[in-house]
């Protein structure tokens, strides 16, 4: 049925493509060390994409990333029915361990699937999303490299895989008067590999969230897990100054307080999952923005329209200068 349906996808829009306009975007950047012997560190993307509306009223898309390693990109075909992606990054499903109700319970591997626009992390996949009586249905199968996301190599290096995962994922979602229900079921092992395969055991997660007025609760549980968190965040806006309190049963809070005076924005955060307190001051004005915050960690970023000049200073890691230019 899924390879039907993977069929069809690419056979109608392959003829569809052929013939629509294609949209070249990128960006090359470069980034140095001031000080250093060190070498420029470069990166450049080039995307080709593009879309066509066929006569059945469905519509064809194609995406290729034409520098990157692997040939990264997908194909898709969306309509009535839903939507069906393959290729590279094609996974249309966030994990709910990362959705705001279960932010706490995602593991390292839940991460890597659910950020789908880390290419690296993203190998060959097919997904499907709709909508049904209501609720909104994902399905998805593929492979994911679990570490491959912290490669920071050059990007015309060639792309090394080192822990090849294999992951089908199913799950739904529901929306009423402001109540979210989410469930999903994940089963997940190492590629090729018939014992781990064999062993796999679905890991099941249900999320809920309701949002009234300036309160939101939220809660989550894993079969994974012993416990399940539930969790309180409030943001309210008053005048110049914006507030934000959020805890959880895990005893895990955050308190931040942002006051902003015409150009200059100071933010003072209490966060036990990100190193405690901190305080930070950014200024912005037209197109230079300047932050500095108690960690002596100090950015300067400036636009110049398609291209991008930026300076970042850390203590013991020294000032590093990007030049980024978009097309």
């Amino acid at each position: 049925m899924k390879k039907t349906v993977i069929a069809m996808a690419v056979a109608a829009a392959l003829p569809a493509t052929a013939q629509a306009d294609i949209n070249l975007s990128g960006s090359v950047s470069a980034e140095y060390t001031l000080g250093s012997n060190l070498v420029p560190t470069t990166e450049a993307k080039l995307t080709a994409e593009s879309t066509e509306v066929l006569t059945n009223g469905m519509t064809a898309t194609a995406t290729f990333n034409v520098l990157g390693a692997k040939g990264q990109g997908t194909i898709g075909l969306e309509g009535d029915f839903g939507k069906v992606m393959a290729g590279t990054c094609a996974k249309t499903l966030e994990d709910v361990a990362d959705s705001a109700p279960a932010a706490d319970n995602a593991s390292a591997a839940d991460k890597a699937k659910a950020k789908t626009n880390d290419e690296d992390a993203c190998l060959n996949g097919v997904s499907y999303s709709g909508d049904m009586a209501g609720f909104t249905v994902n399905a998805s199968k593929g492979r994911f490299d679990e570490d491959a996301r912290d490669d920071k190599e050059d990007a015309f290096k060639q792309f090394t895989q080192k822990e090849v995962m294999e992951y089908t994922t199913y799950g739904a979602e529901y929306d009423f008067n402001g109540l979210t229900i989410s469930g999903q079921s994940t089963t997940e092992y190492k590629a090729d590999d018939a014992t781990a395969k064999a062993a796999a055991k679905a890991v099941t997660k249900f999320g809920a969230e309701y949002a009234f007025g300036d309160l939101t609760i939220s809660g989550s549980k894993s079969s994974n897990k012993s416990n399940a968190v539930v969790k309180a965040a409030y943001e309210q806006t008053m005048g110049y100054l914006a507030v934000e309190v959020s805890a959880d049963s895990d005893d895990k809070w955050n308190l931040e307080a942002t006051y902003t005076m015409g150009d200059m924005a100071i933010t003072a955060k209490d966060d036990q999952k990100d190193g405690g307190a901190k305080i930070s001051a950014k200024y912005a004005s037209g197109d230079l923005t300047i932050e500095v915050d108690s960690d002596s960690k100090v950015t300067v970023g400036y636009d110049l329209g398609n291209a991008d000049l930026s300076m970042v200073r850390e203590q013991d890691k020294g000032t590093k200068v990007k030049y980024t230019v978009s097309f």
